[in-house]
């Protein structure tokens, strides 16, 4: 009797199944169904998925080589996996659900590198007019704002004990992610608000020459200066708006007392949904806060984030790799994420902020 290893097996058995496919569509489209399945059950948390991404990891560790094929979603010639489609959506998932400006923003996807938005100026005006009269021309118009992709990237290095761990420890895995989602977030915020549009999104702090701004008034923030931000922002944008400042100044407006010692706001208190006069705020601290002749004064902004547009070319992707560098030796892996990405304003009016905030 001729033996037939393991190995031989597996290989008459992919190609058995894979000669069935090829001469069944019909079979091939459900074992696409299938997979389909996989991913949008990795996205609603499916612990099958988290076993998936958690024997990833350790054969990461491991340097298991054949179970880190069958289970990535390709391979490169350096030896680096694409991890698998139930990491990623781990990873969009957490990143998604941070307090990020990209919560508020309006976010397209890019089929290219670059996507022009129309966008609209000048509007129509009408006047009242007697019989017979010539009615003045209004013509609207329209402008063009271009997004273009630009990449955002790191490269964490982990030892590989650790990935094991995470291979039956889910709060290692959820670190792991976490980590990844909140670096991306926090970078993805700074630029965003803060951004030269250089190699990088424009951030809304770019525009602000174009904004409608109120200075604060005497020496020490007043709910009168508050006030007078959230008047001098349009009321059609006010229904939308959020208001985004550093958290030094969320603790001036959470210091402010009536006459009788009454806090004016504790709203602004609530760690996970701090709010004033009934809209978000957005803790931003890479608006400066050494600003003015006292180098203590900064800004603080309030507006629609949704004339904000992020323009998502490529979503999160995330590699990994044992051979890299000194990653063989040193018994580690290296991790990679990144994303590309762009993001512009597209109406200026939509905002309004305040100086020497203090």
């Amino acid at each position: 009797m001729t033996k037939i290893s393991k190995e031989d097996l597996q290989k008459m058995m992919e190609d058995t199944v894979g000669k069935a496919l090829a001469d069944h569509p019909d079979l091939k489209a459900f074992s696409d169904n299938l997979k389909l399945k996989q991913i949008a059950n990795a996205e609603k948390g499916d612990p099958q998925a988290k076993h998936i991404v958690g024997k990833f990891l350790a054969a990461l560790g491991s340097n298991d080589k054949a179970v880190l094929k069958d289970l990535s979603d390709s391979v490169d010639a350096n030896g680096g996996y694409i991890v698998p489609t139930e990491f990623r959506n781990q990873l969009i998932e957490k990143l998604y659900k941070g307090a990020y400006l990209r919560r508020y923003a309006t976010v397209i996807p890019m089929s290219s590198d670059k996507m022009d938005l129309p966008v609209e100026g000048n509007t129509v005006s009408v006047n009242w007019t007697t019989e017979l009269a010539t009615i003045t021309q209004s013509d609207p118009t329209f402008g063009i704002v271009t997004l273009a992709a630009n990449m955002l990237a790191g490269i964490s290095r982990q030892s590989r004990q650790l990935l094991q761990d995470a291979a039956i420890n889910e709060a290692v895995q959820d670190l792991l992610i976490r980590i990844f989602a909140r670096a991306l977030g926090l970078a993805e915020d700074t630029v965003f608000m803060v951004g030269s549009g250089t190699g990088q999104p424009k951030g809304i702090r770019g525009y602000k020459a174009s904004f409608a701004t109120v200075a604060q008034a005497g020496a020490n923030l007043l709910d009168s200066d508050l006030k007078n931000l959230y008047y001098t922002l349009p009321r059609q944008y006010r229904r939308g708006a959020v208001w985004i400042m550093r958290d030094d100044r969320v603790k001036l407006i959470s210091n402010l007392r009536s006459t009788d010692g009454r806090q004016l706001h504790p709203e602004v208190d609530d760690i996970e949904n701090p709010t004033l006069f009934g809209r978000p705020i957005i803790v931003q601290d890479d608006i400066p806060g050494n600003l003015g002749g006292g180098t203590n004064e900064s800004e603080m902004y309030f507006g629609d984030a949704s004339y904000y547009y992020i323009g998502d070319r490529e979503q999160v992707f995330s590699e990994v790799s044992t051979q890299e560098g000194q990653s063989f030796e040193k018994h580690r892996a290296a991790v990679k994420v990144g994303e590309r990405l762009d993001g512009q304003l597209t109406l200026n009016e939509s905002f309004a902020y305040m100086t020497a905030v203090k």
